[in-house]
């Protein structure tokens, strides 16, 4: 173990000696392993140790000690935050503490026989030496912190309860910055036009204040008054309501999906954040705005099907998905609503494309929000011809139910039908097309099917020969009529309502069904 220290070493060439070491290894990309091999042999040959040794986290951020010859016998984890000499296995180990903007990062220790050489000078010597062990360790681990943060904050946004996801990313946000508040606001594009604008507030990893269960007076007052504005990167206006005077304001930015603006995330912490503590905080807020996108691109696929209420349910729930989303068979009521007449509408009264668009789309959102006002799921439209299903997703009413709702649903439908002839820019139409007025054709049923997500696209939408009739039904019925299988007539009539009355029964062969269609025509009860 004898060596002999270099005696014309000062700390300036120790510096670059040790510096131009660990640029060459940086360079051969031999990592922290690989740089020790050949850093701590040489650094121990100028100043005259038989041994070295660096107590660190590695890339991995896992404890490790890297030594050359003879490990140190005790723990260099516990070694005093400052210079220090410690008897060992008849060695003198002289341990020094690195660490960067007072964050520790490690322990630098070398080993001599005797007293160590350079005396008074010793400490200067290991300064030079620990200032390039400190900048090379604190890019190490501020890489490592950030990977293996963004993964933690990742993994736990995954939950498909929002407010949950945003909980667990906060306390794994908090074990790294020890922030004393933190709020985020947020927009959610397929809420109502009064909600668009959510948020959480944290005082540690307690959420205090949420928009939707324990509101925050002076912030809900101000994104009723100001919107969507409140969200205006220039200003600072969610810090100030939030009292957070010595906090930090970041951009949630949903650029890559056309909202430039999605949120902003306002964070306090005991003497401000560092530099670091500013890097850390900007991978949070672009993990949670990927997050938040993806939340509303969820929102946005879901709102195809259900009204926004039952979205804002689904997406309340744990595991939604699985839980009430996967394909599964269940008796479901089935409305298939066409428009009477509607190809002699489009060729002799609306005759434009651009009109028989604007009409088609104008009563089918009314016809699908008449469904989802009795708590039924929009299928797809066929041409002119709208589907909904009854029961899905929650599938928490009778069978009885489920038929009373898509009845109430095809009357309604009916109505607002017959009103848009009425309306002004309608006048005429149906009297253009040879027709006595605007209504529909509806066919109602009520049978098993697999009901779902299903496809490449994930549609919501059911499948069953049940399907086949309802559509065969509804093609039967003439103007303004709605049919019923006998089903569907049976459950009407068990769920004791007196709000219909039925005609019938009738019996029709349909193409490709086996037995003849027995159905009825549904009516209002009369008064």
């Amino acid at each position: 173990m004898k060596t002999t220290a270099d005696p014309s070493l000062t700390p300036y060439s120790l510096n670059l000696f040790a510096d131009s070491i660990m640029e060459e290894c940086s360079r051969l990309k031999l990592g922290l392993r690989g740089t020790m091999d050949r850093l701590l042999p040489a650094v121990a040959g100028r100043l005259g140790a038989g041994a070295a040794a660096l107590e660190t986290r590695d890339e991995d951020l896992r404890h490790r000690v890297f030594s050359w010859k003879s490990p140190p016998s005790f723990d260099l984890a516990a070694a005093p935050g400052r210079l220090a000499e410690r008897r060992s296995g008849g060695l003198t180990w002289v341990t020094r503490p690195l660490d960067l903007d007072g964050r520790r990062v490690g322990t630098f220790a070398l080993a001599f026989r005797g007293r160590p050489p350079f005396g008074e000078e010793l400490p200067e010597l290991l300064r030079a030496v620990c200032e390039e062990l400190d900048n090379a360790l604190w890019g190490i681990h501020g890489a490592a912190v950030k990977q293996k943060l963004m993964e933690r904050v990742t993994g736990c946004l995954t939950r498909s309860v929002l407010r949950d996801a945003l909980d667990e990313a906060v306390k794994a946000l908090h074990a790294e910055i020890p922030f004393r508040h933190l709020g985020l606001v947020y927009r959610n594009e397929d809420a109502e036009e009064g909600d668009r604008i959510q948020y959480r507030f944290y005082r540690g990893t307690e959420c205090a204040y949420d928009s939707e269960l324990r509101p925050h007076a002076a912030l809900s007052r101000a994104i009723g008054r100001l919107g969507l504005e409140l969200l205006d990167p220039g200003q600072h206006r969610v810090r100030r309501i939030l009292r957070l005077s010595d906090g930090a304001s970041f951009t949630l930015s949903g650029r890559a999906e056309g909202a430039e603006q999605l949120g902003k995330l306002v964070a306090e912490a005991e003497g401000g954040l560092s530099p670091e503590g500013r890097d850390l905080m900007q991978i949070f807020a672009n993990s949670i705005s990927q997050r938040l996108i993806d939340y509303n691109r969820e929102r946005r696929h879901m709102a195809k099907f259900f009204s926004p209420e039952t979205v804002s349910r689904l997406l309340r729930g744990r595991d939604y998905m699985r839980r009430h989303l996967k394909p599964r068979v269940k008796t479901v009521g089935m409305l298939y609503a066409d428009i009477n007449s509607f190809t002699k509408l489009c060729e002799k009264a609306l005759r434009t494309p651009e009109r028989i668009g604007e009409f088609v789309d104008s009563w089918s959102e009314g016809a699908v929000r008449l469904i989802w006002k009795h708590g039924g799921v929009f299928d797809k439209m066929v041409g002119d011809c709208v589907i909904a299903i009854f029961g899905p997703p929650f599938f928490d009413r009778t069978q009885a139910e489920c038929a009373r709702r898509a009845a109430l649903a095809a009357l309604e439908i009916q109505e607002f039908t017959a009103g848009l002839g009425r309306l002004k820019r309608n006048r005429g139409l149906a009297a253009k097309a040879g027709a006595r007025g605007l209504g529909v054709a509806v066919g109602i049923n009520l049978c098993p099917a697999a009901v779902g997500l299903f496809g490449p696209n994930h549609d919501f939408t059911a499948f069953s020969s049940g399907m086949n009739q309802t559509a065969r039904l509804q093609s039967k019925a003439g103007f303004r009529e709605i049919l019923v299988m006998a089903s569907a007539k049976d459950a009407l009539e068990r769920s004791g309502t007196k709000a219909f009355r039925f005609e019938g029964p009738f019996e029709a062969e349909a193409k490709n069904v086996e037995k003849p269609l027995r159905y009825y025509r549904l009516l209002k009860a009369r008064r």
